[in-house]
């Protein structure tokens, strides 16, 4: 019997196309856009979960008048003998603007020891490391592709000191932590400080390694004791900033297009709920021919669970393609938050079963209460008075 209803209810769908198309071409774009943020937001989620081995244990700052300034690198010699700190090493780097991008790159000096290239997972793509006082750099290669620049070209930026010098590029890399190394050069500490204007001595902040990670929070209290004023940055917590700073952008991009979404919501209602002349003719005439109210009210159950679970699955299907094939045109920006350097890098699924069935009952819930509701009013008429008109 329920085969039948089924078939039925098919056929009903396919002698309306049209009505059938619009309420599905809707409900289809709604759920599309739903889908997209919340895959585009739980990938890049994962990308900050990813990214955690690469943050340091602890980042030390120096704070004046409430906003970060540099720190003194003698600072660090007051760390060294805290329980569990292993490394304590000054960082330079910052940010330049390029009027000719017309935003920001990142400048990162390369300290003492080996080049951070490996930081990240990241490897040369192309040409060599830096050589020390040569005024060269090397620059992620999304960054060299923007600008038009290979191997061998130099570029000239706008530095804070009078000492910065064109800088010449002698490779790039590549990471697959590009969220995070799209804008960024990598020069000697040398260069750095001409072009962020940090005085010798002086460092950006302090990167703190620890023995064991599990101890951050007793070690910051002790570095704030010893370096009254800090600021003290935990591992822990900048995985914790990510995931709300990409939350809140996904709910100021869904709140932006609320009104679209709500405008075909209330299309797909009207077209769902309305029962017109001819449906209310069809159904009194089944009635006359020996249909009972439940199988009236199955066949139309059966009608909006093939429209509505049709598109929701086409929805999450275009949800996904948006993300993870085209990239996510128009949203990524959005997100992600870079103004004019964005990542290139391909976004890794990271959504479960759980959120998809969250999508697909938030939609089908109301739409089927939408369309059942009428349905139960009609079916429980009069036949012959719904046939006299």
């Amino acid at each position: 019997m329920r085969g039948s209803l089924l078939a039925y209810s098919l056929s009903s769908l396919l002698r309306r196309k049209a009505r059938s198309l619009a309420l599905g071409g809707g409900l289809v774009f709604a759920v599309g856009l739903i889908a997209a943020v919340v895959f585009l937001t739980e990938s890049l989620r994962a990308a900050a979960e990813r990214a955690h081995a690469a943050y340091p244990d602890i980042v030390v700052q120096k704070l004046v008048g409430g906003r970060p300034t540099t720190i003194p690198q003698n600072e660090a010699d007051k760390l060294g003998d805290i329980p569990s700190v292993r490394s304590v090493a000054p960082r330079i780097w910052g940010y330049v603007f390029v009027p000719a991008l017309q935003g920001n790159v990142t400048i990162v000096g390369t300290g003492e020891g080996a080049s951070p290239i490996s930081m990240g997972n990241g490897v040369l793509a192309e040409g060599r490391d830096l050589q020390r006082g040569a005024h060269e750099m090397v620059a992620g290669t999304e960054l060299a592709k923007f600008l038009g620049m290979l191997p061998g070209d130099e570029l000239g930026l706008p530095g804070a000191s009078q000492d910065a010098h064109a800088l010449k590029l002698v490779g790039t890399f590549r990471s697959s932590l590009d969220l995070w190394t799209a804008d960024v050069i990598l020069v000697d500490d040398a260069d750095a400080r001409a072009l962020l204007g940090v005085p010798a001595g002086d460092a950006t902040d302090l990167a703190v390694g620890l023995a064991n990670p599990q101890e951050a929070r007793v070690v910051a209290r002790s570095i704030t004791e010893r370096i009254p004023g800090a600021r003290v940055i935990e591992r822990d917590l900048l995985t914790r900033v990510y995931h709300l700073a990409y939350g809140r952008r996904a709910g100021l991009v869904l709140g932006a297009t609320i009104p679209a979404i709500l405008a075909l919501l209330v299309l797909a209602w009207d077209r769902a709920s309305g029962v017109g002349p001819e449906e209310r003719k069809e159904i009194a005439v089944l009635k006359a021919v020996g249909w009972s109210t439940s199988d009236v009210l199955w066949a139309k159950l059966f009608e909006s669970v093939l429209v509505g679970a049709s598109a929701t699955a086409l929805g999450l299907l275009l949800g996904y393609a948006w993300v993870f094939w085209l990239g996510a045109p128009g949203l990524r920006p959005a997100l992600v938050g870079w103004s004019v350097l964005y990542p290139r890098a391909p976004l890794v699924p990271a959504v479960d079963l759980a959120q998809l069935l969250g999508i697909g009952l938030a939609v089908l819930g109301p739409f089927v209460l939408a369309s059942i509701v009428p349905a139960w009013r009609a079916a429980t008429a009069d036949p012959l008075e719904t046939m006299r008109g």
